[in-house]
């Protein structure tokens, strides 16, 4: 290092000692620039110890280590506070924190409709109530059946079962005694009984006499038959139950009527044809298959006869009939007794 008192004593040093100090003056910009000002100001070492004096005076000379303590914290604080931004801001754009957005936003729309729909009540319209007869539970499409053989097999029908308190009031009357399938979603009973006779198909082709309502066979539509040139018992019941499931009853009762001469007791005949007639308005006629049905050993479609018939009744005026047959149903507590009631709270008014 460079000694001010040599460079201020530049002139009385010898020649060697003035080369090494302007070669350890030439070593850097700084020493040569303070050199020459030694030199040329002939500063002595006194006035430099002066000068450090005055420096440590005006910084406080002891201080300064707390200054440095104070800025080396004020440095950490910045460091520590530009690490936690850089964090934050990459967990920003991490995909769970859109997601987490995103479910804020649906909360926040939904709690809006919420409050927005807080003070509507929407008006719900009752479904029409399901006959006991058209159901779709437990439904058995029909395979095509061969000509010959019966392959349809039967089930029983299932109803529902009372709570245990109920148990002793529960009338047993409607307690199926036949076995059930469905064709059309529409119930048929004793299917393979029948319409099949030791496992053949039943030929009604002797059995086609021309029913009363109608004033010649070219009045009849007989789509099917015309085309297979046969009438098979259990394919008249099949096109019989599709026309009745598409309301077409004038030619259902030409069908059912086929089935009904052919066997008086044929409970399917004897039902469905009192349905239909009910639904063209003729309810007399209605009545007395509903009649026949119930007298019937068959009891499949009794509780569907006893309240059609009670509406045949109402139909023609037999009030007093009407309602004791109502609160018939209604004691039995079978199906039709809801309807049964409302039905007599309406004859009451």
């Amino acid at each position: 290092m460079l000694n001010p008192k040599d460079i201020s004593n530049y002139h009385t040093l010898t020649k060697a000692q003035q080369q090494a100090l302007e070669k350890d003056m030439q070593q850097d910009d700084l020493s040569y620039l303070s050199s020459v000002a030694f030199e040329q100001f002939k500063v002595s070492e006194s006035e430099i110890h002066t000068l450090h004096q005055r420096i440590d005076k005006k910084t406080g000379g002891s201080g300064a280590s707390f200054n440095t303590v104070l800025i080396s914290v004020l440095c950490g604080l910045l460091i520590g506070i530009s690490i936690f931004f850089v964090i934050f801001q990459k967990s920003k754009n991490h995909p769970s924190v859109f997601q987490s957005i995103e479910e804020e936003k649906n909360s926040h729309t939904l709690n809006n409709t919420i409050r927005q729909a807080d003070t509507l009540f929407p008006v719900i319209e009752p479904a029409p109530p399901v006959e006991h007869y058209h159901t779709i539970e437990n439904n058995i499409e029909e395979p095509p059946q061969p000509e010959t053989m019966e392959t349809m097999s039967s089930k029983p029908l299932t109803l529902a079962i009372p709570n245990e308190e109920e148990n002793e009031d529960v009338i047993f009357a409607f307690t199926p005694n036949a076995p059930v399938i469905f064709i059309h979603n529409l119930k048929v009973t004793n299917y393979r009984l029948y319409y099949f006779k030791q496992s053949e198909a039943i030929n009604l082709d002797a059995n086609t006499g021309l029913s009363a309502q109608y004033g010649s066979k070219a009045d009849i539509e007989r789509p099917n038959r015309s085309q297979i040139n046969n009438y098979y018992a259990h394919k008249i019941i099949q096109q019989a139950m599709r026309l009745f499931d598409s309301k077409n009853s004038a030619n259902c009762i030409e069908e059912l009527t086929l089935l009904y001469n052919y066997n008086h007791d044929d409970a399917n005949a004897q039902f469905y044809l009192g349905m239909c007639y009910y639904q063209l308005g003729k309810y007399a006629i209605a009545q007395s298959y509903f009649q026949k049905n119930l007298d019937n050993v068959n009891n499949i479609f009794h509780q569907e006869s006893e309240f059609y018939q009670a509406l045949c009744l109402l139909n023609t005026r037999q009030t007093e009939d009407a309602g004791k047959q109502l609160q018939h149903i209604v004691n039995n507590k079978g199906f039709y007794a809801s309807r049964a009631q409302e039905m007599l709270s309406k004859l009451a008014k």
